[in-house]
């Protein structure tokens, strides 16, 4: 739900350890032999992934528009007590609330009590947003408002939007949340009961809740994280028992059972044609998915709107949306043409970045075969490679003379050879490579191509130059080389920030190249209209002690 360290060092956060998973569990009503085949295949490629990730457990449920429903429960909901997960278990959805957010606003529109061109200044009067005169409630939840993504609800000096509402996409939590407290506004009542007497009531979803509280927390399958926040492991890898954290916001608060979500599927497979009973009218329901935006910050294709996103996948168009929590991952895809959807949900939060949208979306590509008769398609891999490792292959020196050596390790892997000793190497995200030589165990290696070689590998800001005959990139200058650091928050959504001075410049997470703004504040990506800012604050002898992510504070620890 909230910041999601989505970037490269972050996308490399410690996975969690194999141990040992809990036999899967199925259970499926209607249907016939294909059904139970497909659901056979999907219960081996879920424990893949728990395998192969490292997952605690993971829920799943599958359905068609003819009655069929399918569930797989696979792993722990407690490891220490060697509990498996159950049909009983809540999981925490994280973002995909955000349809039941706007399914809880559209039911207001059809009432009359709301209205979608609402702006949010006269609806919220006391919230300040500069340069955002224009901002609806529409564009809010189509994340078309230019609000940043993870800013706080009052950030000191007020919120702000980055760009024209209408202009561009930018995922924003922050748009949520504020859509969150119109919803209670307007109807004289807390956000959460509002969701479930307009939402979960009238669907059925009686096993599920609309906010997190701990007084419900013995219903939940345990939630885990990664064990090393400040470093990028192997997958699978370490993990440790998550803290519980109380939720209830429009961005990301409702909890469910697998059997729950599939009467959601199932109305959101309905929806689809236009059917918006027991929620809204037909003519509402039609509205709901009307004019989506263009989101190509969701991938190249997308449309998104009102919390589902639109992503055209071979040729078929889905809703599809996922959602990160401190403990959960979650994800689930509906195929409207084909008429099937399905759900999956894991006890593994936002620090291992895993979604399991690859399980969803081979769920509904699985049945829809298996209603048309037809062959199914090979699953995504579960494990990464490095795809042609001859390409990374070569001897990388450093200015001062540290060198090591990368070669093929077989299996479309890489290994290093530093010293006179071979360690093991793994991508976490593309270019990205976590390695198991204690000289970059915390900071992995990120390698840089020139064109269409790899001429570099960058060791957070130690730069290795491949090859016999090296160039170095220039650092940045002392003033800027002083704001790089490691800052640490105590949200527990957001985990530390890396600041890298190289090439001249500061990145983020080593991904993200920072631009330094008139007014002293710093824009991560290239994009001139990104609404996200960092700033620099509380100098000691030129060094800060704390970073501003768009208002949200982090601290730097360690000098």
């Amino acid at each position: 739900m909230k910041f999601n360290r989505r970037l490269v060092l972050g996308a490399g956060a410690a996975a969690i350890a194999t141990m040992g998973a809990a036999s899967a569990a199925t259970r499926n009503t209607g249907g016939g032999r294909a059904h139970r085949t497909a659901l056979s295949a999907l219960s081996r490629y879920a424990d893949q992934h728990v395998r192969d990730w490292g997952l605690p457990g993971m829920t799943i449920c599958v359905v068609d528009r003819d009655g069929y429903a399918g569930f797989i429960t696979t792993g722990f909901a407690d490891i220490d007590q060697r509990t498996p997960v159950g049909p009983d278990h809540l999981f925490q959805i994280g973002s995909i609330s955000k349809v039941f957010t706007a399914l809880t606003l559209y039911s207001m529109y059809q009432e009359g009590s709301l209205a979608p061109a609402a702006r949010i200044r006269s609806e919220l009067p006391d919230i300040r947003i500069a340069n955002a005169e224009a901002v609806t409630l529409q564009h809010l939840l189509d994340h078309t408002s230019g609000l940043p993504g993870n800013a706080p609800a009052v950030p000191d000096g007020g919120l702000w939007s980055g760009f024209t509402p209408g202009q561009h996409w930018h995922y924003s939590n922050t748009g949520y949340e504020l859509l969150s407290r119109v919803a209670a506004k307007t109807d004289g009542k807390q956000f959460h009961d509002a969701v479930e007497a307009r939402v979960l009531g009238p669907l059925g979803m009686r096993n599920s809740h609309a906010g997190i509280r701990s007084g419900d927390r013995d219903r939940y399958a345990q939630g885990y994280e990664t064990l090393y926040a400040d470093r990028p492991s192997f997958r699978p890898g370490p993990r440790a028992p998550a803290p519980w954290v109380n939720v209830e916001s429009g961005a990301g608060s409702v909890a469910a059972t697998s059997g729950d979500m599939s009467i959601f599927l199932r109305f959101l497979l309905d929806l689809a044609q236009g059917r918006g009973a027991p929620v809204l009218s037909d003519a509402t329901a039609r509205a709901f998915l009307a004019n989506p935006a263009n989101a190509p910050g969701w991938s190249e294709t997308a449309k998104y709107g009102n919390g589902l996103a639109r992503p055209t996948i071979n040729e078929r168009q889905y809703l599809h949306h996922t959602g990160g929590m401190v403990s959960f991952s979650s994800s689930m895809h509906v195929d409207p043409e084909a008429g099937v959807a399905a759900f999956a949900s894991s006890n593994i939060g936002v620090s291992l970045n895993y979604r399991p949208r690859d399980v969803t979306l081979y769920a509904c590509q699985l049945f829809r075969t298996a209603r048309e008769g037809i062959d199914a398609p090979e699953p995504a891999p579960t494990q990464t490679t490095a795809g042609d490792p001859a390409k990374f292959a070569g001897v990388y020196t450093s200015a001062p003379g540290e060198a090591f050596e990368i070669r093929g390790a077989g299996g479309g892997q890489i290994s290093m050879r530093r010293n006179g000793v071979d360690s093991r190497m793994q991508s976490l995200a593309g270019a990205f490579f976590v390695s198991a030589d204690e000289r970059f165990a915390s900071t992995g290696l990120l390698f840089e191509a020139d064109g269409e070689d790899i001429a570099r590998a960058w060791a957070n800001d130690v730069e290795f130059a491949r090859g016999p005959v090296r160039t170095y990139q220039q650092p940045p200058p002392a003033d800027v080389q002083r704001l790089a650091g490691i800052y640490d928050s105590d949200d527990r959504w957001s985990g530390p920030l890396w600041i890298i001075a190289r090439s001249g410049k500061l990145w983020l997470n080593n991904a993200e190249p920072l631009t330094l703004l008139d007014d002293g504040s710093w824009r991560p990506g290239t994009d001139e209209w990104i609404p996200e800012r960092i700033r620099f604050d509380g100098f000691i002898e030129g060094r800060p002690t704390r970073l501003l992510f768009s208002g949200a504070p982090f601290v730097r620890r360690f000098s």
